[in-house]
């Protein structure tokens, strides 16, 4: 019983600051509401009248089916039932869910029946949010006679529906769904009109959609028109998607043509947000030709170009086609690409796109040019740097998982013999704490023995610091047991000081999940401890944020006799602990009220017509 109450205490910490969120965002409308002179009911009222209805698409006469509909009067209404009812179902957010459902499972008669209620409303429905998901699911799920019915009504207009937010769905789905000969009227006009559709937002899904489902014979005529533009096209936003898609489907030779028209200016198309994922498509499709024809514009022909490519490795969207050519380079490429870095490589490791250059070369490269990389990164001074560095601490991290322990000794021996940088400040500094994690990580114990040394003679600043906590934390998990058990003693005799920080509880949390037995009952013990007032600490860190998620982990792992020993210690100070969870509720009814009524009074001081 008192085991459930404690259960219930801590639960109800969440439900209190979950109280928290619900009333400042109550407060918060109702401010807004006051600051725009709006009657909160008013707003709440028209929010639900838009929920359930489109505004301006709706039928003059409003539908008395569709009102019934909506208020659940309608008991085991079929698609038949619908009548001329149907379009204002179709444009409204229920009502199409409706048709769309029934669609799933009505018989052909049904189906025509509904088409033919949709007569004469096809292209308006097409351009209404909720109607044209009701045209797509009828073009999916009618007769053939059906889909020609309204192929037809949507002919006169199907440029504008193509470069419509909704209607573009539309035709889509006749790409999709209909037949080559139903296509093919719809297609003559696409034919026509292909370089304004392809750099437009919707009309460039509708060609995307020709690309894919269209025969060779239907979809040639569009891509030698959009092959005779690829310079215009792969810097447009939606033109580039098109032409990505023609690399994935087209045949070999349009591929070739699409490499052709980048090769010649290379370093301006690799540095473009669009075209250079065109770019990286070719690398990663390509034959061994194409690729080299891209390659040999960046790297063959002597300094110049090996400037090019270091221009590409810190480049925002150039980083990116240097990283496809180690990936799927040849070995030659790949050595005239660490040709281009020799030099630089410190350079590279401390900018934002040059680190994941420096990244996908140690992973991508041979055992030689990798070990000739890392040269550059031994100084003392260059391990600093790149420890220290938001991007040189990625590139540590990457060099620490890619090569073996006996390699890593540079990074140890800066670390310990630095006269102004010890193993505790760069635990405690943002990015160094991720290098230090991950020299216990990945080196030897022999290697790793002198930092962890220094790591458990600093406990107490590195297990209260935001950064340090982590190093400590993996310490836990992955240490020896005899380390574990010497932060468990550091942590005894400060538990009470600091469960109000976050970083100290999680790491109490640590030791509960892997320390022994004994280092979790010696935990226990102390916070059931008397601390001198005839309380215990577990009486306090039931109130704490994060200490009452240390006391919840301590019940789920305690055995019974220490589970029991928990009970007994707050068993006479339940009454206290209702009392003080009975104020923290009213004390929040309060201000909730307060709130209110001072809005309320705010309110009543301001006309309403200003």
């Amino acid at each position: 019983m008192i085991n459930r109450f404690i259960r219930n205490f801590l639960n109800g910490q969440h439900i209190i600051c979950k109280v928290h969120q619900i009333q400042a965002v109550r407060v918060a409308f109702l401010h807004q509401c006051i600051k725009n002179n709006v009657c909160p009911a008013a707003v709440l009222s028209c929010g639900a009248r838009m929920a359930s209805s489109s505004s301006s698409n709706r039928p003059s006469h409003p539908s008395e089916l569709l009102d019934a509909y909506h208020n659940k009067r309608t008991a085991n209404l079929q698609l038949a039932d619908l009548g001329k009812d149907a379009v204002a179902f179709a444009l409204d957010l229920h009502g199409s869910r409706f048709i769309q459902q029934k669609l799933e499972r009505a018989n052909p008669t049904e189906k025509a029946q509904l088409v033919d209620e949709l007569r004469g409303h096809v292209l308006e429905l097409a351009q209404q949010m909720y109607g044209s998901h009701v045209i797509r699911k009828a073009l999916e799920t009618v007769d053939k006679a059906s889909q020609i019915e309204i192929i037809n009504e949507i002919l006169a207009q199907v440029i504008p529906l193509s470069l419509h937010k909704y209607g573009c769905w539309v035709i889509e789905c006749v790409l999709e769904h209909c037949t080559e000969q139903q296509k093919r009227p719809v297609l003559e006009q696409l034919h026509d009109n292909v370089p304004t559709l392809i750099t437009d937002q919707y009309g460039s899904h509708v060609i995307e959609r020709v690309i894919e489902h269209c025969t060779e014979q239907q979809k040639r005529p569009v891509l030698e028109q959009l092959l005779d533009i690829v310079p215009t096209l792969v810097t447009d936003q939606y033109g580039s998607h098109v032409i990505q898609l023609v690399i994935e489907h087209g045949l070999p030779e349009d591929r070739a043509r699409i490499v052709r028209s980048l090769q010649g200016d290379i370093m301006k198309y690799a540095q473009d947000k669009f075209a250079s994922n065109l770019i990286e498509k070719c690398l990663i499709g390509g034959t061994a030709d194409q690729k080299r024809a891209l390659f040999d514009n960046i790297c063959v022909g002597g300094p110049k170009t090996l400037r090019n490519a270091r221009q590409l490795m810190a480049d925002e969207f150039g980083t990116f086609v240097i990283q496809k050519f180690f990936e799927y380079g040849t070995d030659d490429q790949k050595a005239q690409l660490v040709d281009a870095l020799r030099g630089h490589v410190l350079e590279l490791a401390l900018q934002m796109y040059g680190c994941h250059v420096i990244q996908a070369a140690l992973k991508s490269v041979d055992k030689a040019s990798q070990i000739e990389i890392i040269e550059e990164l031994t100084p003392r001074s260059c391990v600093f740097r790149c420890i220290k560095d938001q991007y040189g601490a990625y590139v540590m991290n990457t060099i620490f998982e890619l090569i073996e322990p006996q390699r890593l000794q540079f990074v140890v021996d800066a670390i310990l013999s630095s006269p102004s940088d010890s193993v505790a400040s760069l635990s405690l500094h943002i990015y160094g704490n991720w290098v230090i994690r991950s020299v216990l990580k990945h080196c030897t114990e022999q290697q790793k023995r002198p930092v962890l040394e220094q790591l458990l003679d600093n406990l107490l600043s590195l297990v209260t610091d935001k950064h340090g906590n982590y190093v400590i934390q993996h310490l836990v998990e992955h240490g020896r047991p005899e380390d574990r058990e010497r932060i468990v003693r550091s942590l005894q005799g400060d538990i009470m000081k600091n469960t109000y920080l976050h970083s100290f509880c999680s790491i109490i949390e640590k030791c509960l999940i892997f320390g022994t037995t004994e280092q979790k009952n010696a935990l226990i013990d102390q916070v059931c401890a008397d601390d001198g007032t005839g309380k215990t600490p577990l009486l306090q860190m039931m109130q704490r944020p994060f200490g009452k998620d240390v006391v919840q982990k301590m019940l789920n792992v305690a055995d019974s006799a220490h589970r029991d020993k928990m009970m007994f210690a707050i068993e006479e100070h339940i009454p206290a602990l209702l009392r003080l969870k009975t104020q923290e509720l009213e004390q929040q009814s309060r201000l909730s009220k307060g709130a209110g009524g001072a809005i309320a009074d705010k309110k009543r001081k301001k006309p309403i017509n200003g």
